[in-house]
């Protein structure tokens, strides 16, 4: 599961808080297609086997010369699947709303996107030990995106803000 936080400055993160205390501020008719939109770059990233914003592909299933590798295994048991697919669990969850382990949650001031599926992080994270499976990143979305989602996020608080009589002067972000 990616994470990406909006780092606004201490004024303003400080009238957030208020405002959601007494329920004077609603994200969610940004955060939702956000979240949409996050399922469909996924999608992209499992259908291109590779990172955006990065060059490089995914690892390809190990094996060995002799054919008794993964690879071979995979291919045998699990015909024509793609990397990260064996079931489909993993893609499914990441990548449809409602799926079983799809984490898809809104409140008024945050979106949390993602999976439950605990085998995930195996591929996916770069923590330590990273012994024997090569980090195939399905998260992240490219820089690119992001600056667009915490665009639209940062509009959506300075609307709330103005709905609510505060008037914006200058940036709101650290």
């Amino acid at each position: 599961m990616a994470k990406f936080d909006i780092q606004l400055t201490k004024e303003s993160q400080k009238l957030v808080n208020e405002l959601a205390k007494a329920g004077k501020i609603d994200l969610r008719p940004t955060l939702l297609p956000i979240g949409l939109g996050y399922l469909k770059e996924v999608k992209g990233i499992f259908e291109k086997k590779q990172a955006r914003g990065v060059g490089d592909r995914w690892a390809p299933l190990s094996d060995n010369p002799t054919g008794k590798g993964y690879a071979t295994w995979k291919e045998k048991h699990f015909p024509g699947r793609p990397l990260l697919v064996r079931t489909g669990a993993l893609k499914d969850s990441m990548t449809r709303k409602g799926a079983p382990g799809n984490i898809f949650a809104i409140s008024k001031t945050t979106g949390v996107f993602g999976t439950s599926i605990p085998y995930g992080i195996y591929h996916d994270s770069d923590r330590l030990p990273r012994t024997r499976l090569p980090r195939r990143n399905f998260s992240e979305p490219s820089e690119g995106r992001y600056k667009i989602w915490e665009d639209q996020i940062t509009k959506a608080i300075i609307h709330n803000f103005e709905v609510n009589g505060v008037k914006v002067q200058g940036s709101i972000l650290q």
